[in-house]
């Protein structure tokens, strides 16, 4: 089942190419719709953030290879996917998009889109706002040979019932590869890092473009993802924070490399251990799911959880009872000169097939990855509120509170 996603815009004066209908507070407000359907599994997820930066696994690749393995999200209690409904064109239409820190382009699948599984698909002609770009094209491409490709073109973003942003360029996908096509809980990516990383050329991202020209008050995005214990529900502020979730003061750390949301990771504790001392770039990602580590320290965190091990056909896996346990110790990232800590139990994701002794397992939230580079997605970020600010060129965090 979906985990649903709520947007608010935080919106100052209106200027050109931007509008929204006047209200007596400084905040835009709206649920988005829930979709059920089959998603990923986690093995399936583990490719495809790998493949995302080209990162290889100690997974077996045939396993790895399963773009098309699902899990019915309706049989499980599990957190697994932030999806927030938008509207392109005008009028506008409709489609589920992930809110993606990792990378900087909106994109969606067009009325001629081959092998796109179930998506809701954009029609060009259907839209008076639609602007033509000449053909001009896109492609973007995963080490692994996924991807996604189409052309490019101009229209109008809605952002809910009283906020939309014209002349906005979108990628309007024409071929899409299995590992896109088979997740039907998304239609497309709604990119929030920087304009370095577009693949269609933009100068600037849509949150900079919307602070610019009036319609939002600051160049940043606040990002709260629900547990499904606490009710499943996500919310994303574009141009302020929502304190009422998050605890204490947010901490910023500044982006060492202006491409992603890309920060100095300067140490990493298992318990009191410490288990890396040198400074290593990690990447703020809302877009993927799982928490990506260099094997060297995937493999200390799962040695100090009784249970766990790790399989080539299913990587880590873990006692699915692990909050229960007597041992449930903190994970403790070093972020610039701040300290954020999770526990263990956080990492406990699907059920996966029980071990050989009978015991019932659940993968596990990290995935290890033969790199240095460390990816901080949503396993982490469930336990802090985010704050992705273009102004400071910095990361906030604090814990996160429903």
């Amino acid at each position: 089942m979906k985990t649903s996603l709520y947007i608010l815009a935080a919106v100052a004066l209106l200027g050109m190419g931007c509008h929204a209908d006047e209200e007596s507070d400084s905040t835009r407000t709206f649920e988005l719709k829930q979709k059920s359907g089959k998603v990923l599994n986690t093995p399936a997820r583990i490719r495809k953030a790998l493949a995302k930066y080209g990162l290889e696994s100690r997974m077996s690749p045939d396993r790895l290879n399963m773009a098309s393995s699902t899990i019915d999200l309706s049989s499980v209690n599990v957190d697994v996917e932030y999806v927030g409904q938008i509207g392109i064109g005008t009028p506008p239409q409709k489609f589920s998009m992930d809110f993606d820190t990792g990378s900087a382009d909106i994109w969606i699948p067009g009325v001629e889109c081959t092998r796109c599984g179930s998506h809701s698909l954009f029609d060009a002609s259907d839209s008076s706002s639609y602007q033509d770009m000449g053909n001009k094209t896109w492609a973007l491409r995963y080490g692994d040979g996924s991807g996604v490709q189409g052309i490019a073109a101009k229209d109008t973003v809605h952002l809910g019932d009283n906020l939309k942003y014209e002349n906005q360029v979108i990628g309007i996908a024409s071929s899409e590869t299995m590992d896109f096509a088979m997740d039907d809980s998304l239609d497309g990516i709604f990119g929030l890092s920087f304009s370095s990383l577009s693949f269609t050329g933009q100068k600037e991202s849509i949150v900079e473009s919307m602070k610019k020209s009036g319609a939002i008050s600051n160049a940043q995005v606040g990002v709260y993802l629900g547990r499904a214990r606490d009710g499943g529900k996500g919310e994303l502020i574009f141009g302020g924070v929502n304190p009422n979730h998050y605890e204490g003061e947010l901490k910023y750390i500044p982006v060492t490399n202006p491409k992603y949301w890309e920060v100095s990771l300067n140490g990493l504790k298992i318990g009191d251990r410490e288990a890396l001392t040198s400074p290593v770039p990690a990447i703020v990602d809302t877009g993927t799911t799982l928490i990506i580590l260099p094997s060297e320290v995937s493999k200390a965190i799962h040695a100090d959880i009784p249970g766990a091990h790790f399989s080539s056909m299913y990587g880590w896996r873990l006692p699915c009872d692990l909050k229960m346990a007597a041992k449930d110790t903190q994970v403790t990232f070093r972020l610039g000169e701040h300290e954020f800590p999770i526990r263990m139990s956080d990492l406990v994701r699907e059920r996966s097939a029980p071990s050989a002794e009978g015991e019932q397992l659940c993968y596990s939230g990290i995935a290890e990855a033969r790199t240095s580079l460390i990816i901080l997605g949503d396993t982490f970020l469930r336990s802090y509120y985010s704050v992705y600010d273009f102004d400071k060129s910095a990361v906030g965090l604090a814990p996160a509170k429903p």
